[in-house]
Order: C-alpha cells, then sequence, then structure tokens
C-alpha cells in the first residue's frame, strides 16, 4: 500500500496533483477524497527530466507556462497543474486511531506536522498507554522524535510509523531501553479508502509482549488484577460467592475464579479473610444493598466500606466508586450473589 511511503516522503503532504500521482500511482484514487485544495498555487512544477522542475510563470489566468530555468524554454500548463493539494491528516489519522481500538481525539503534538498523538491503548480497563505516530523518514529524526516521545509520556508507549525502513536498529534500541513497543501501519491496517480502515488483528494481539510485560492481570491464585474489559463499568460486574473463601467474577466476557487473597483482601499475619472480604460476603448476603435495618449493620461498616471500594477499584480497575448512597445505606453498583 503507497499510501504509508508517500507519507513519509511528500513534502508537508502538500503538492500538485502530479506529485501525489508519482507517490501514490493508481491509489491517488482512492486518497482523492482526502485531498484538500489550497488557497496558493505551485511555483513550480515537477517536469521530466529534470530534479527540482520547472518555474511557474501565470501571464494571465488562462495563459500559464513552465519555464525551464537553464534554457528558458517555456511550455503551456493549465491551471489545474498548479494548484496544491493538502493532505486531510485529521480525518485520515483518526480512521487509523479508531480501526486500532485507540481511544481520545487525535491530535498532532508538535515536531511539525511529523508527530501525532492518535490515542491510548487500553488493553484492559484502568490501563491507558499512549500511542503515538511519527511519520519522517529520516533515521536521525525518527530517533530524536521517539527521544521527545519518551520525555513527554514519562512512561511506557507505543510508537507508530507508516513503514519499517532500512536503518531503523537505533530506534528499536532506544524503544526497548524505554521498555515502549513499534508498530507500522503499513503492517497492521490495510486501507479502504477515504480514511477508512481495517485492523489486520486486534491491537492486542499485535502487542501481547508488551501488555504482558506491562499489564499484570489475576489468575486464580495469583495477579493483582482482574482483566476488565475496555470500557466496562460497575454495572458489567458481577461477584458469586461459590464459598466462604472463593468467588466467581464476570465482568463482559471475561471471567474467573478467586480467592480473598487474589482480590487483596488477605491478612498477612495469618493469612486469614480481612474485615473487607467479610463486608463484601455481608453485602452479598444483603443482595447489594446494606442499611441499619439490615441483620449485620455496624457502624465499623463506614470505615471498611471504603477499604473494600479501594480493594474493588484496584481489582478491576474501574475508577468509579463501586458503591452508592440509597435509602440510609450502600448498594452496590455490582451484581453480588451469595453461595448457594
Amino acid at each position: 500500500m503507497r499510501l504509508w511511503r508517500a507519507l513519509e516522503n511528500v513534502y508537508g503532504w502538500a503538492g500538485v496533483r502530479s506529485v501525489w500521482r508519482e507517490h501514490m500511482g493508481d491509489e491517488l484514487d482512492f486518497l482523492q477524497p482526502l485531498l484538500r485544495p489550497m488557497e496558493e498555487l505551485a511555483m513550480s512544477v515537477p517536469w521530466p527530466g529534470t530534479i527540482e522542475g520547472r518555474r511557474v510563470v501565470m501571464h494571465e489566468e488562462d495563459d500559464i507556462v513552465a519555464v525551464d530555468e537553464e534554457t528558458s524554454e517555456a511550455s503551456p500548463i493549465r491551471r489545474e497543474d498548479i494548484v496544491l493539494w493538502r493532505l486531510d491528516a485529521d480525518t485520515l489519522f483518526r480512521g487509523a486511531a479508531s480501526a486500532l481500538g485507540l481511544t481520545g481525539e487525535t491530535a498532532s503534538v508538535g515536531m511539525g506536522t511529523r508527530l501525532w498523538w492518535l490515542g491510548d491503548f487500553v488493553p484492559v480497563e484502568g490501563e491507558r498507554f499512549p500511542v503515538y505516530l511519527a511519520t519522517t523518514r529520516d533515521a536521525g529524526e525518527l530517533v530524536k522524535n521517539a527521544g521527545y516521545v519518551s520525555a513527554l509520556s514519562r512512561r511506557p508507549f507505543v510508537l507508530a510509523t507508516p513503514s519499517r525502513r532500512p536503518g531503523s536498529e537505533p530506534l528499536s534500541r532506544l524503544l526497548d531501553g524505554r521498555s515502549s513497543a513499534w508498530i507500522t501501519l503499513e503492517e497492521t491496517l490495510d486501507w479502504r479508502g477515504e480514511g477508512v480502515f481495517a485492523a489486520r488483528q486486534p491491537l492486542g494481539e499485535v502487542l501481547r509482549g508488551f501488555v504482558g510485560e506491562h499489564v499484570k492481570v489475576a489468575t486464580a491464585g495469583a495477579g493483582p488484577r482482574f482483566p476488565t474489559p475496555p470500557g466496562a463499568t460497575w454495572a458489567d460486574v458481577r461477584i458469586r460467592f461459590l464459598d466462604g473463601h472463593t468467588v466467581s467474577v464476570q465482568v463482559r466476557e471475561q471471567s474467573g475464579r478467586f480467592g480473598y487473597a487474589d482480590l487483596g483482601m488477605v491478612n498477612a499475619k495469618n493469612n486469614t479473610p480481612t474485615v473487607a472480604w467479610e463486608l463484601l460476603r455481608t453485602f452479598a448476603e444483603e443482595r447489594g444493598h446494606l442499611t441499619w435495618a439490615s441483620r449485620k449493620a455496624s457502624a465499623d461498616h463506614r470505615k471498611r466500606k471504603q477499604v473494600l471500594a479501594d480493594r474493588l477499584r484496584a481489582f478491576f480497575g474501574i475508577e468509579a466508586d463501586p458503591f452508592e448512597v440509597d435509602g440510609g445505606g450502600w448498594r452496590a453498583r455490582f451484581a453480588v450473589e451469595p453461595d448457594a
């Protein structure tokens, strides 16, 4: 797909139609809806057999010539030959970000127009990694851009480039040293035209190693958190007690069985459940609604409820409060059920 190489090679993403045709070939028809005519006209045009092209001289609206600076030879050209067309990069990159499943509004972040923030990669709810796009073709500038992004993000990030060019070893070393990942749009996206893309495989699969390094999710018996799907809320969470020490958890398509230690509710001194776990069991027995009329109502629940809320936030990665005030007590925003 020649689009990605065109991003690297067309200066300022603006040029006369013949320039775009040179880099895009027959694929230009797909790109045309994303090209916007500029008010200014070209001062020179490409010309066969020359490197710098020919200078444009406009005598009248319908009398335009391309002049050879060495021979002064003048050849007539049309006005449409000197119209400059600029790529609508915002629309193009929004389409790429959407196909990759990123969140946020795509925007330029500096280094001219060559460095963009495409959005956040959210492998699980509560874990976000910025994805930047660097489009320069110069290896030195690319490494410079990566260093700028590293200083900007101060955390692991994903760097995307249009293609993977020779001489990229310094970039790989730089990103490896910062525990960040590198992808190319050429290898991850199929272009449908007019800013519409389709991912060849989910970004989470492409970045499986990166996710495994930076997102530690819980499995039965170990792990700090549940693999909550991106965008999930407490309304998607269902906790069912299987016995006094184990629960079944489901959030959308993700599910598993976990003990109180997996949820961070273990007493380190004697390996027994904490009072937060016992309060979670109480919420289950009360079908998620605990009031002063409940059988196990206690003034101690106020502090314990806050500890429980903190543990649940940490385990599921959902920032909102898992409880709401209701009828003189608290109601869980998630479904919680006792063992049979």
